[in-house]
């Protein structure tokens, strides 16, 4: 199976070539420029989950290819494979083993923070005004995969008004440079947001992307807090070090370019700012930090004990970290072949509801979907549900009013909370006119598949459960 977030991006990537719209007929409040990825994804054709990590490896190669040229800076190439290597395996300890979206705009953010590393070096006008468009253009692309890099190119515009302001440009040019580099920075939001409002749809779109966060509900402190835990026993071979690296770069900041000690160090504090901007802290939220701290910490792994130490830990640590499910795609692959063929006779006809279960399913069963808020945790977790603009017990109820052909559900949430009131709708729904006709386990959970008793014949129903289906 894919991570859970991908399983959605690929579904809507693949809806929009049928003709939906995200944010109208399947919601979620990530930037259409994702959705749009994973649509051009499908178009390579196969199931398109190959293809979108292959496409994803390549955005891996780009920025660990930046990481390495930007170590060379002021290290050797040991320090700039070490650093280029740690971001490679950390992306696996984070939950970006996939195409989870900062794995995507990392690439995008590091080439872009590379151009204001070659503006350091830069001396006429025009040479830094051409890097620093091109920059802000990237940060335009990666904004439109999540919103988090916001900071970082809040940073780089400022660092390169900064840059043009030292090279003496007229407060005048630098006013017309500015307003270039925000309308590049906020074209393709721009564009995006045009599009919505020629169609119609312009309340969707800003319900989606700018009001629904702000609606959400903040996890309870303990769970903030063992997210943070998480995220600093997962990423402490970089989050260790970091400190002692910046000051040892501080110090010999003279020995090179001392512009890129600020450049790296504003960098590396824009990413932490974006990471903690959400409130909520998700490991592969840190995804965004890691290439600024790879850099960071590379000078340290140098002759001497404690070099080799750090550099030992830089690959080490992740290497241990790797969970062990990562190397059982075989059973993942036979589950969602198994879940599929159940499903696929009940929902010829009929849509399928994946109450809690792989989104994939309906990509492998071509089923269409009873609701546009197809990831399980927008009506199931009561951290999300007041952020859909809906009552999400009356969508509850119209979708199950609408008799799905098939019912997902699991033994387990992923989820800390469970939303009584669908939880009960669901329950009632299930006793009354569903049952189970397949159970198949995922490795770390089983999952259930309910049919509709209209469309099961009598002499095969299955006795299970139902209690156990959907957990209290």
């Amino acid at each position: 199976m894919l991570d859970y977030d991908e399983q959605l991006y690929l579904v809507v990537g693949d809806r929009i070539l049928h003709g939906q719209l995200p944010y109208v007929d399947l919601w979620d409040r990530k930037p259409v420029g994702l959705f749009l990825f994973y649509a051009g994804v499908r178009l390579l054709g196969g199931s398109g989950i190959i293809q979108y990590q292959l496409i994803a490896a390549l955005c891996v190669a780009v920025t660990a290819s930046v990481i390495w040229s930007i170590v060379r800076r002021s290290a050797g190439m040991l320090q700039g494979f070490v650093a280029a290597l740690a971001y490679v395996l950390l992306l696996n300890v984070l939950s970006g083993m996939g195409g989870q979206a900062p794995v995507i705009y990392n690439a995008f953010t590091a080439c872009a923070v590379w151009a204001a590393f070659r503006s350091n070096d830069a001396q006429r006008r025009s040479r830094i005004v051409g890097l620093a468009l091109t920059a802000m253009a990237l940060m335009g692309v990666a904004i439109q995969f999540k919103y988090m890099p916001v900071v970082e190119g809040i940073f780089l515009g400022i660092w390169f008004l900064w840059r043009l302001r030292n090279a003496e440009m007229s407060l005048k040019r630098l006013i017309l440079v500015a307003f270039a580099m925000i309308t590049l920075a906020v074209l393709p939001t721009i564009a995006a947001l045009a599009y919505y409002a020629w169609g119609g749809h312009l309340d969707a779109f800003i319900q989606a992307n700018f009001i629904s966060v702000f609606h959400r509900k903040p996890f309870p402190v303990e769970t903030r807090l063992l997210q943070i835990k998480f995220v600093l026993a997962k990423a402490i071979c970089v989050i260790a070090p970091a400190p002692a690296a910046l000051i040892l770069r501080w110090r010999r900041r003279d020995l090179g370019n001392p512009q890129d000690f600020w450049l790296l160090a504003g960098w590396t504090l824009s990413a932490v700012a974006g990471f903690g901007m959400l409130g909520d802290f998700y490991d592969f939220y840190f995804i965004t930090v890691l290439p600024p701290l790879c850099i960071a910490v590379a000078p340290l792994v140098r002759g001497g004990r404690i070099g080799f130490f750090i550099g030992c830990m830089l690959c080490l640590w992740p290497a241990l970290l790797t969970p062990s499910n990562y190397f059982k795609t075989s059973a993942y692959e036979q589950a969602a072949r198994q879940l599929a063929q159940a499903i696929t006779p009940y929902v010829t006809h009929r849509c399928l509801y994946v109450y809690d279960g792989p989104t994939i399913l309906y990509q492998l069963t071509r089923a269409c979907s009873s609701s546009r808020y197809i990831y399980p945790d927008h009506l199931t977790n009561p951290t999300e549900i007041p952020a859909l603009g809906v009552d999400a017990a009356a969508e509850e109820a119209r979708l199950l009013a609408s008799r799905p052909g098939a019912i997902v559900t699991a033994d387990r949430p992923l989820v800390p909370r469970v939303d009584p009131a669908t939880q009960k709708l669901v329950l009632s729904a299930l006793a009354r006119d569903y049952v189970l006709v397949a159970k198949v386990s995922v490795i770390e959970r089983v999952i259930y598949v309910w049919a509709l008793k209209d469309l099961h014949p009598p002499h095969t129903v299955r006795i299970a459960d139902r209690g156990a289906a959907i957990p209290e």
